[in-house]
């Protein structure tokens, strides 16, 4: 009786396919978690091939399975913010932030991102707290960028 090729293989096969052949990728990925729903990196990387793909609907879906498994990981956040400002969902997106941020304040692009969404806002409801508050978090990434270069 032979075995099945593994979750974790057809994961591994999903990472070495995403920058050759990222449609085979995607497969690789939904065969991994179709064997073990619980591999929240599986589920992040699909969810960034499809949002490439512009798939954001699949991408959000995903980023928040991932964030089922392990909610104590900046990047899933991240993403799920930035796949959530692409649907035009910006206080959303800017919760999703705030998350990564709170669990990891070295996440440069966090801070851009935060910072961006927070100038919008504060920029249309003409209010100087929010737009101090952008301000900050573009210094931070600012600081980052710079002592990471």
């Amino acid at each position: 009786m032979r075995r099945g090729t593994s979750a974790l293989s057809w994961y591994e096969r999903g990472l070495a396919l995403e920058s050759v052949d990222p449609a085979a990728a995607i497969v690789a990925y939904e065969r991994a978690l179709a064997g073990r729903a619980d591999l929240a990196d599986a589920h992040n990387n699909l969810g960034r091939l499809l949002h490439d793909a512009g798939n954001l609907a699949g991408a959000e879906v995903r980023y928040r399975q991932a964030l089922e498994v392990d909610d104590a990981v900046a990047l899933y956040h991240f993403n799920l913010g930035v796949v959530l400002e692409d649907l035009g969902r910006a206080a959303e997106a800017i919760a999703a932030y705030e998350r990564a941020l709170a669990i990891d304040t070295h996440l440069a692009d966090a801070h851009y991102n935060l910072a961006r969404q927070l100038e919008q806002q504060g920029r249309a409801a003409d209010d100087e707290l929010t737009l101090r508050r952008a301000v900050r978090h573009l210094k931070q990434y600012r600081e980052l960028v710079r002592t990471a270069g």
